[in-house]
């Protein structure tokens, strides 16, 4: 139920549009479809996020009663940002030449500048926009009365505005939203996170936040789950699960077609970085026979990581690297494709994108492990097919069926219905109730079970 009076939110996101790509569309979400849920919303964003895409279009879906604040930070932008880190890592590997030359006076001096950038930009190099976020995000709640406050990340730094919003501001309710489990995946996945000066401070920013937090919301149970083993000393009412989803109003549009070529299209929206690697996939088809690789095309929409980029080059099937491109544009090549590729090798973790690949309806051919979270959705929905990371034959019997299903014309239905569960204006209201429950100690239905709330 609607309260009478809206209920002032801030939602602190050091990403949102007019930066692209799938880690805004959380906070956007919630941003447009909260006004409706009874809250007045309010938006802290970096003005400058050193942020990897931009997509202007995003800008568009912004409700006219949403108040967007900026907040500076002094990075680099991203790409030299990138570029500067790869200069200062060491080579990964090599022969014993490059063992030689990494005992070398410069590759030391590299070594000791690492650290230093490590330390002092700990846990990550967005952690320079917390002193200027949160001198923003004080006047924000003093002008405006802000009542709940909604951190979402990563970046993991936000984090930090939060908890020293709730020590000066101890009526505020604290909801932090982690669209990542960042202790065991994101530190293991991403190369600036590696290191033990970053986990150790990691690990106390992530404590800290919990236990000031009012709500602790995962996107996925086993994020939750895994968050919650941690903190056993503290209530469970204190940790949720809403899962990530789709707009609909993306795709309303949305038309599925055929296309005027012979081969099979496969399409990987997003970026390709190390857990959503396609090597698995590239690997296995490689492999089989040249009538099988000739016969699809595999394209590739979306950022390539630059340690990925070595995985789609010389390879024996036919690739075609698109590029990013407005969340519009990539649409309507998907409009035209027979099947989404999906690689997620972290059992734990649920990319966003799969929702949207399930509300375009197109079959998916998942790369991931039995049992982990893609596979669960999957197999809700009936929204497409797994194979093991590992398991190369395993991938080759998935790309003959998808050759075997378009050869023949078989038709594929998933389950409209269980894929309904995922729209974002559901779960927003959702995600409201979930907030006030915590604020008058009630218990709410979410999902699959009754959650607890309140003292």
């Amino acid at each position: 139920m609607t309260p009478a009076r809206p209920q002032k939110l801030l939602i602190i996101s050091y990403l949102f549009p007019p930066a692209g790509g799938i880690g805004v569309q959380r906070a956007l979400s919630l941003a447009k479809y909260f006004p409706a849920c009874g809250f007045e919303v309010h938006v802290l964003r970096a003005n400058n996020a050193a942020a990897p895409v931009k997509d202007p279009g995003l800008l568009k879906q912004l409700p006219p009663q949403l108040m967007v604040h900026n907040a500076p930070t002094p990075e680099l932008p991203f790409g030299f940002r990138q570029a500067a880190w790869r200069w200062l890592s060491p080579p990964k590997g090599g022969s014993r030449p490059a063992v030689a030359a990494a005992q070398s006076g410069q590759s030391r001096l590299k070594s000791m500048v690492t650290g230093l950038v490590r330390r002092v930009l700990s846990p990550e190099p967005e952690v320079l926009w917390v002193p200027f976020a949160l001198r923003k995000a004080r006047r924000i709640v003093r002008r405006h009365g802000i009542e709940v406050v909604l951190v979402t990340a990563p970046p993991f730094s936000a984090f930090l505005v939060g908890n020293a919003l709730k020590r000066e501001f101890p009526y505020l309710t604290l909801v932090s939203d982690f669209r990542d489990e960042w202790l065991k995946f994101y530190l293991g996945t991403f190369d600036f996170q590696k290191g033990d000066y970053t986990r150790r401070r990691a690990a106390e920013i992530e404590r800290e936040t919990v236990e000031r937090s009012d709500l602790v919301v995962a996107v996925t149970y086993s994020t939750r789950d895994e968050m919650r083993s941690r903190y056993p000393g503290l209530p469970d009412r204190r940790f949720v699960c809403l899962s990530n989803g789709y707009d609909p109003a993306v795709f309303a549009g949305f038309q599925s077609r055929h296309h005027d070529g012979t081969r099979v299209v496969v399409t990987h929206l997003g970026t390709v970085y190390d857990s959503s690697s396609p090597r698995y996939y590239l690997d296995a088809l490689d492999a089989m026979p040249d009538a099988v690789r000739s016969s699809i095309v595999t394209r590739f929409i979306g950022r390539v990581a630059a340690q990925e980029q070595a995985e789609l080059e010389s390879r024996k099937s036919p690739i075609e690297i698109l590029g990013f491109m407005a969340q519009s544009d990539a649409l309507r090549h998907v409009e035209t494709t027979d099947y989404l590729l999906l690689t997620m090798t972290n059992e734990i973790s649920l990319p966003g994108k799969l929702f949207e690949y399930l509300a375009t309806g197109k079959p998916i051919l998942a790369i991931t492990p039995p049992g982990s979270e893609v596979d669960r959705i999957l197999k809700r929905t009936n929204g497409g097919w797994c194979a093991a990371p590992g398991d190369r034959s395993g991938i080759q019997a998935l790309i003959s069926r998808a050759i075997e299903f378009k050869r023949v014309g078989k038709s594929f239905q998933s389950d409209a219905q269980a894929i309904c569960r995922y729209e974002r204006p559901r779960l927003a209201a959702e995600y409201g109730e979930l907030i006030r429950s915590t604020m008058k100690g009630e218990i709410v239905p979410t999902g699959d079970s009754a959650v607890i709330h309140g003292p």
